[in-house]
């Protein structure tokens, strides 16, 4: 098996444990999941694919949600409450760099949060690539979101390998000929790459 790009999932993968914003909304101001789903599988759906800007399509759904401050609060609440890196992934996925594979990210963000992750969260350091969807016009399970990345890549399928936490992000890879595993956790995360990777990870912190 020859790997040489492996692209990780950001929510629920890198970005792990995720959903820290929604349960903030849900615990600190009465702003439920069910309240804002038609939100999140709606409108932003073209702002995750650079058609809608995030603050011109907010506000009419802030006022329904009773949100007290601004539009720039609401984003800037969101992007430092689900800032939350898991380091043992990124100092595996250091490893691998100097191990020679190409890692890239492979996300569906919309442009402030893609912006942040990039900056504050320092993804344009810790990454050889970085593929958001924003960026791309088409989103996972797409089949042309995998097709950018691998014609960017110019890398055969087969040398490819992906992690996201959604079984349908898998399974849309996976069918176009790339290798793919649902991310689950760390330790399964760590089992599972040593059927790809032969080489040996490195120590990572605790």
């Amino acid at each position: 098996m020859n790997i040489k790009a492996i692209c990780f999932d950001a929510d629920g993968v890198v970005v792990y444990p995720q959903m820290q914003f929604s349960k903030y909304l849900n615990e600190e101001h009465g702003i439920s999941p069910a309240m804002t789903q038609p939100f999140f599988d709606g409108i932003f759906n073209d702002c995750l694919v650079g058609k809608a800007d995030l603050k011109a399509v907010l506000p009419p759904y802030l006022n329904k949600w009773q949100w007290k401050g601004s539009v720039e609060d609401f984003i800037d609440t969101w992007l430092q409450k689900d800032h939350v890196i898991d380091a043992r992934l990124i100092s595996v996925i250091q490893n691998l760099r100097k191990s020679g594979f190409l890692c890239c990210l492979a996300s569906n963000q919309e442009r402030n949060r893609a912006g942040y992750m990039k900056t504050s969260m320092g993804f344009h350091d810790l990454f050889d690539r970085l593929f958001f969807s924003c960026e791309m016009g088409c989103q996972k399970p797409d089949p042309e979101y995998f097709e950018f990345i691998e014609n960017s890549l110019n890398l055969k399928k087969e040398s490819i390998l992906f992690w996201d936490d959604s079984e349908t992000n898998v399974q849309a890879a996976l069918e176009l000929g790339w290798h793919a595993e649902i991310y689950n956790g760390f330790e399964s995360f760590e089992k599972k790459i040593k059927k790809y990777i032969s080489k040996e990870l490195g120590d990572h912190p605790a």
